[in-house]
């Protein structure tokens, strides 16, 4: 089925187009005045004047009247889902506080006819080439400012402007290396400029993700509409990296430089390091010697010759640049002045996203480039200029300003009276800080994101305010276009008029070619590295010795991960057999053996380190040991909950699981995509289980009480959650075993896991066997003990009757062949160790372990399970307490020795800007 341009439209899209969508149906409800001349239609990306389809969309539009509505829901729930699986997020940031969250992608793509595209590479190039001769003039000879084109307040006052970047040179012929522009489609059809992305721009990886994880959404409309391919654009930017070395350099080491996992971007960058093939790497990473830029790899220095920079200028440099910063490197600029290392985009780029160039670039490029100015801008006003400032001044209720000092923004009509009456008085105070952008009618598409409005319903296809980040990378002596980019569908009403973006589009150009189908089918396949590999690498570039490259940073997070991935998996089965136990006893608190059940969770308390959540031995073991009623089961059942769900608590599975996802994301570009698939789920089973808890809650609140049927409710949910947990753990476990290449950062992740393996094992033996017990009581403590470690059918196959101490230790200690015994886990830990490549060894950790194994095997298991007068098992606690000590002080001496990062620089004069 094809629809035709002058054709009907199916009915899916009904909804869309009686959708009547008008920019200020909420903009109006503050002001109560009537809309301005910018509220008239928007273009529509879809349909044309008579209503008719346009030729671009022909395909999708036959595409989504196949599926339907509950089709196109059904994809866009599948969409979401993939999107979460690959653990596509973005990161808020709330004052000091980073929270993960995920990352929206519409599932219509914005279609756009590849004629038209053609036109608007060339002039996203002119602009592009436009903007590289103002930085290149701005930090030179400065002729546009002494000409007056440009006024030096929209310069010297931008906190863009880098004094220190003056007269740096770069190795390439353009100074604007990466370029992103915002851009909006208006009402009749052009597209302007809302903004430019010169600092660092982000955008590339997460356009790249959007691609790779909408085409395998959506394959057959993928294929029938054969958009052009995007991944070319990251072999392009690769080869353009690698030109930019310095003089000299043949086989450049090129790296990306992030300021870690915390920022809002980091999946944008390790997303687009992997997708490069090139090194992710923070400040502590690096080091300046010699006026040379080095990488810390595996105890060694690896010379730098690149660096993408996706730190913000002023913080890239703690000597030359702002003192307090945390981020950078001491000495860069030093560095880059001597020619022996470029960054890129250059240092002091982004003066040039000041928008109140906006209202000179059209008086600019004639003397630059000899050329009328093909992609203008909205019309923008400087306040520095009398007439300009007039009209700001006159339409505050129609403009958006912006402080370009401060970085302030106000949407002029969702603001109220005593606001512009502020703004008034600041602009007569500080006018050269202040610009006033119109309010523009962006065009519309179709989006199933979720309307502002409840009435506009769910799940169904509405029109929605759409926008493109475009971006272009230096490429010789011109510029090379990223066939799409990074769509956004706007926010509703006047909000949506300064770009605030609300979910992510990803952008389809339409191509008449059929060269490109190797490209789709590689896009659809599998990796965009895949196609990246093939068309982009070159013979020689350094790549293997990059990728076996590892920094302090890194190995720490490796072994972090390894240590967080064994503390979730032993904290969810100790909470699992405590949940089981309270359960198997509920409704016959006569069983023999029932005294032991409070006394193994205040086991769990005490081996996790969560008496203060869990309650002390007091509070768990009142009544005798025993369950003498049914609200002690509820009770201790609400408790396991909050085991489970409180990510405030260290020790905790919530927390755990936090810490694990939480390092996985600061090594991402290490990680293959399985690993999220791992991840996800375990995260989404304790955010369901959190708010069957809060539902729990609100019954307290309600008067039906935590004990009685809501606690009793909890258990069947309790029971999966513990379940999807731990088949994520066993998953990931799997993965790291038999996916991930067995380097050095392999063997400290493994050697983080074991370490944890020996400190929970040690840890709930003292626990739980300190002390002897009456027999029913060591029976069941027994069992649990060997559920808890894994260990029971191995017991059971070597072993009748009932359990017996002395067998027990002998299996969990000593048995070599056990994969969960503490002797197997000193064994892998000194093959980890002795594992290391030379410049990692260290000779005071492998004597450690060899001194806990010979501790070990001094020991006799009838010494273990023996008592003394007092019915204590000393010897048992003076090895477990050893063991437990010595495995912790192994962890501080690597974090001392192999993870440490540099010390922190300090100006000589101590000051800070």
């Amino acid at each position: 089925m094809t629809v035709s341009a002058g054709g009907g439209v199916p009915a899916v899209f009904d909804r869309y187009r009686s959708d009547g969508y008008t920019l200020f149906d909420l903009g109006q409800l503050n002001s109560g005045g009537a809309a301005p001349a910018a509220a008239r239609n928007h273009y529509d990306e879809v349909l044309d004047s008579a209503g008719a389809v346009r030729p671009a969309w022909d395909e999708l539009v036959a595409g989504y009247a196949l599926r339907g509505d509950d089709r196109l829901q059904a994809s866009a729930a599948r969409l979401a889902s993939a999107v979460s699986d690959e653990g596509v997020v973005y990161n808020q940031v709330d004052g000091t506080t980073t929270i993960p969250r995920p990352w929206l992608l519409d599932a219509v793509p914005l279609i756009v006819d590849g004629v038209e595209w053609a036109e608007l590479e060339k002039a996203i190039t002119q602009r592009s080439m436009l903007l590289d001769l103002i930085l290149r003039d701005i930090y030179r000879d400065q002729k546009t400012i002494n000409a007056g084109l440009i006024p030096p307040e929209m310069v010297f006052g931008h906190p863009g402007y880098v004094r220190k970047a003056a007269r740096l040179e770069v190795a390439g012929p353009h100074a604007l290396f990466l370029h992103a522009l915002d851009l909006g489609r208006l009402s009749d059809g052009s597209f302007a400029v809302y903004g430019d992305r010169t600092q660092a721009p982000s955008g590339v990886g997460f356009a790249i993700a959007d691609r790779r994880l909408i085409s395998r959404t959506f394959p057959q409309l993928f294929q029938r509409c054969a958009p052009r391919p995007m991944a070319t654009f990251a072999g392009t930017l690769r080869l353009a990296l690698t030109d930019y070395a310095p003089p000299g350099v043949d086989d450049p080491t090129v790296a990306v430089f992030s300021p870690g996992s915390m920022s809002e971007t980091f999946f944008d960058q390790a997303y687009l390091a992997s997708v490069l093939g090139f090194p992710l790497v923070e400040g502590a990473d690096l080091t300046v010697r010699d006026g040379a830029v080095y990488m810390r790899s595996l105890g060694k220095y690896k010379r730098v010759d690149v660096l993408l920079r996706r730190v913000d200028a002023s913080f890239c440099d703690p000597l030359d640049l702002r003192t307090n910063s945390r981020l950078g490197v001491a000495g860069l600029v030093e560095a880059i002045s001597r020619g022996n290392i470029t960054v890129v985009n250059t240092l002091g780029s982004g003066v040039l996203e000041n928008p109140a160039l906006n209202a000179v670039l059209h008086k600019v490029a004639p003397m630059l480039i000899d050329e009328e100015l093909a992609l203008g801008s909205v019309p923008t006003y400087w306040a520095g200029d009398d007439s300009a400032r007039s009209k700001i001044v006159s339409s505050l209720d129609s403009l958006v300003l912006t402080n370009f000092r401060t970085g302030e923004e106000f949407v002029g009509p969702a603001t109220n009276s005593a606001t512009r009456d502020v703004l008034r008085s600041r602009i007569d105070a500080e006018a050269w800080q202040w610009v006033g952008r119109e309010v523009e009618a962006y065009s519309v598409a179709p989006s199933l994101t979720e309307a502002a409005l409840p009435a506009q319903g769910r799940g169904t296809l509405r029109a929605a305010p759409v926008s493109v980040r475009a971006f272009s990378v230096a490429q010789g002596p011109t510029y090379a276009v990223m066939p799409g980019g990074l769509g956004s569908v706007l926010a509703d009403g006047v909000v949506g008029a300064s770009l605030a973006s609300v979910a992510a589009k990803d952008i389809w150009v339409t191509n008449p070619d059929v060269g490109g189908h190797v490209s789709r089918r590689t896009e659809l396949r599998g990796e965009p590295d895949d196609e990246v590999a093939i068309i982009a690498r070159p013979a020689s570039t350094g790549y293997s010795d990059i990728a076996a490259a590892a920094s302090p940073r890194v190995l720490a997070d490796m072994f972090w991960f390894g240590r967080y991935g064994e503390r979730t998996e032993s904290v969810t089965r100790l909470a699992k057999v405590a949940r089981e136990r309270y359960q198997d006893f509920q409704y016959r608190p006569w069983m023999s053996g029932t005294a032991a059940v409070p006394l193994f969770l205040h086991a769990v308390a005490e081996v996790t380190g969560t008496t203060g959540l869990l309650g002390t031995g007091e509070t768990l073991l009142d009544d005798d040991s025993s369950l003498s009623s049914i609200e002690q089961v509820n009770t201790a059942i609400v408790k396991i909950a909050e085991l489970t769900v409180n990510r405030y608590t260290q020790g905790t599975i919530a927390h755990s699981t936090e810490r694990l996802v939480a390092t996985a994301r600061a090594v991402r570009d290490q990680m293959s995509t399985s690993t999220w698939m791992v991840l996800t789920p375990m995260e989404r089973a304790l955010e369901a289980m959190t708010r069957q808890i809060e539902r729990a809650r609100d019954d307290v609140g309600a008067g039906t009480g935590v004990f009685g049927d809501a606690a009793l409710d909890l258990g069947p949910d309790l029971a999966r959650t513990h379940e999807h947990i731990l088949h994520g753990a066993l998953a990931l476990s799997g993965l790291q075993a038999e996916s991930m290449v067995h380097d050095a950062a392999w063997l400290l992740m493994d050697l983080g896991r074991r370490i944890e393996r020996v400190i929970t094992l040690a840890d709930l033996t003292r626990a739980l066997f300190e002390y002897e017990h009456p027999l029913d009581m060591e029976q069941t403590l027994l069992e649990s003990y060997l559920s808890a470690t894994e260990s029971s059918v191995i017991y059971r196959r070597r072993n009748r009757g009932l359990y017996r101490a002395e067998a027990v230790a002998e299996l969990l200690m000593f048995d070599e062949t056990n994969p969960r015994a503490m002797i197997y886990q000193l064994a892998k830990m000194h093959d980890d160790l002795t594992s290391l490549p030379e410049a990692l060894r260290s000779a005071a950790a492998e004597r450690a372990v060899e001194e806990m194994t010979a501790e070990l095997r001094r020991c006799d298991p009838a010494d273990l399970s023996s008592v003394d007068g007092y019915g204590k098992r000393a010897d048992l606690v003076e090895l477990t307490s050893t063991l437990r000590d010595r495995a912790r002080a192994l962890s501080d001496l690597l974090n001392r020795t192999r993870f440490a990062p540099p010390r922190t620089a300090q100006p000589i004069w101590g000051g800070q800007l």
